[in-house]
């Protein structure tokens, strides 16, 4: 009901034109329904927190950016992996087999849940499946958040109105361009006014020594990447980066999992759970292609309105299960709800046109150049060196006012067709849910999204004169320039894999014989890297040319370094804390 302010309000809106009856009536009807239209209006933000987050946490190196090049000195530490990110690509045939299997799926669930008459049982089951499953999706979601976070109270680099200050945490110094121009070592200690590691305003506050020290073993704790190594005989051998972060979402997620089960299934507990599957699985599965994802929409369009209109299966499924596969919303009558579905199917889409927006940037960079070795008619394209794109929100926002070139600056591009696909989204889920107040019937979402998306990003590329560069991009490694030779170590890893050998023997023996007598072993050390740092400092050995590197780290071993004004070497051994049981214990 409306109040009587604004019914008093209508009343003086009177008149006999039919423009002015229109605006009472509508004016009088959206003011009745706010509650509808604010839980509408909250649909489709929820709808596309998941999208914008896990596109841009998908962003990788194109192929139009250069290489990581291969150690010189082949030596491939454990603690110095790169760990790519992996991402499960579709096929043409995709598009047969998703519909088929989507449609299999929901007819088994659907005669279980006619078989059981009650499905409490069945959500009981699916509930804890899905449990165990969100543990690692919300605390995906939470280490990246905190690790969002980071950046902004422990940014690497931020800057003033004039300067730009780089934040060593090796040296606990703010550097300035200059600092580290003069290439001096007392010049480099007595660079920088600003003893704590915080930006803005809140670096000129003077701190007491213990404070900033604090602050500084903090940072250290809350921004090193910790190798940690785990091995079980016979069914764990592992080696992978881990931060604090990561360990505090795990932690974050196991509480929400149980909270969710204990607590009761609130709405806002079931949307994080939603969250953290949409957020890893736009992370993990790729169309591939342009052309490849279309069809693959285009099969789920049709088999979306085939599920929704023409069987009950759909509909009684999603109203019957009371599991964290869908987002729900609290508003009049019984809410609303949307399913996973239809955030992850056209986000995928949307997330390979913010990977191919990012390809596009590193494309427009590219030179043709005659290097010096080179004869003079010769030229060779030159691509430019790829700056991590993720994860840089605190820097972004501390050096936007910078003048310089940051590390910042490699997730800032020109993102036309994510921002299109976007924009086909939102159009989609209004059209959607336009109709849905119009018929008051259960809409196939999809049946308004696919068209959305695609004819944005492909009339996007037609009106750009792009089509071309739209239809060949693909993340198979095939534009990668030694693609062949990638192929033939592929082809040939697998071949010594059915033959019951590991790629790299000598390296694999060193291996068994390194765990010949554990059982269990598991250990977190520091990077050689950045301990070869801090050991470089204590020593007054600076290497000047890595000293801006975002992750504070500018001495390592076998690097050259200076001390004195003379180039030495410094030999750095491993700092492993670890647990273990040999098999005599």
């Amino acid at each position: 009901m409306a109040s009587p302010v604004i019914n008093k309000f209508f009343e003086n809106i009177q008149g006999d034109s039919p423009i002015i009856q229109s605006i009472r009536y509508w004016g009088q009807k959206i003011y009745e329904d706010r509650e509808i239209w604010k839980m509408q209006a909250h649909l489709i933000v929820a709808a596309l927190f998941p999208i914008y987050i896990g596109s841009h946490a998908s962003l990788r190196r194109p192929p139009s950016a250069e290489m990581p090049k291969k150690s010189e000195d082949g030596d491939e530490e454990e603690d110095e992996i790169k760990i790519e990110p992996t991402m499960e690509g579709f096929s043409p045939s995709d598009a047969i087999m998703f519909p088929m299997m989507a449609g299999c799926t929901l007819a088994v669930l659907y005669f279980i849940i006619k078989w059981l008459k009650d499905p409490r049982i069945l959500n009981l089951i699916l509930t804890w499946y899905f449990s165990i499953l969100g543990v690692f999706g919300v605390g995906k979601l939470a280490a990246d958040a905190l690790n969002v976070a980071t950046t902004f109270i422990f940014p690497s680099v931020w800057s003033s109105h004039r300067k730009t200050y780089h934040i060593n945490q090796e040296l606990r110094k703010q550097l300035t361009d200059n600092a580290i121009e003069a290439r001096n070592l007392k010049t480099l200690m007595a660079a920088s006014d600003k003893p704590s590691p915080l930006a803005g305003p809140l670096s000129a506050i003077s701190l007491p020594r213990s404070i900033n020290s604090f602050l500084w073993n903090l940072r250290a704790l809350a921004t090193t990447n910790w190798i940690l190594r785990g091995y079980i005989h016979n069914i764990l051998n592992l080696t992978t980066h881990i931060r604090l972060n990561d360990a505090i979402g795990l932690v974050l997620g196991f509480v929400t999992i149980i909270f969710y089960n204990t607590i009761g299934k609130v709405w806002w507990l079931t949307n994080l759970i939603g969250f953290g599957f949409c957020y890893g699985t736009l992370q993990l599965m790729s169309p591939t292609t342009f052309w490849t994802g279309s069809l693959i929409l285009i099969g789920l369009f049709f088999y979306d309105i085939t599920m929704v209109f023409y069987t009950p299966l759909m509909v009684t499924v999603a109203t019957s299960l009371d599991v964290p596969i869908k987002l729900v919303f609290p508003g009049p009558k019984k809410g609303g709800m949307l399913g996973l579905g239809d955030v992850v199917l056209p986000g995928i889409m949307m997330a390979l046109a913010l990977r191919f927006d990012l390809y596009l940037h590193y494309l427009r960079q590219q030179r043709l150049e005659a290097p010096v070795s080179f004869k003079p008619q010769e030229k060779k394209l030159m691509k430019v060196k790829y700056q991590d794109a993720t994860g840089l929100w605190g820097e972004r926002f501390w050096t936007s006012n910078s003048t310089k070139i940051t590390e910042a600056d490699g997730a800032r591009f020109q993102k036309t067709y994510f921002y299109a696909s976007v924009m086909g989204y939102i159009i989609g889920m209004l059209t959607t849910l336009t109709v849905l107040n119009i018929f008051r019937h259960a809409q196939p979402a999809l049946l308004y999204l696919v068209p959305g998306v695609l004819i944005a990003l492909w009339s996007t590329a037609l009106f750009r004169g792009e089509l071309s560069l739209m239809w060949g991009y693909t993340e198979d490694g095939s534009l990668e320039e030694d693609w062949e030779e990638m192929k033939a170590k592929r082809e040939r890893e697998e071949k010594e894999e059915k033959e019951g050998k590991k790629a790299g023997d000598e390296k694999g023996k060193e291996k068994n014989k390194e765990h010949a007598h554990h059982v269990v072993l598991f250990s977190i050390s520091e990077p050689k890297r950045r301990k070869a740092a801090r050991m470089a400092v204590e020593a007054d050995e600076i290497n000047f040319g890595e000293l801006a590197k975002p992750d504070g780290v500018f001495a390592f071993k076998g690097a050259e370094k200076v001390k004195d004004g003379k180039p030495v070497v410094n030999q750095v051994g491993d700092d492993t804390d670890e647990f273990s049981v040999s098999e005599e214990e």
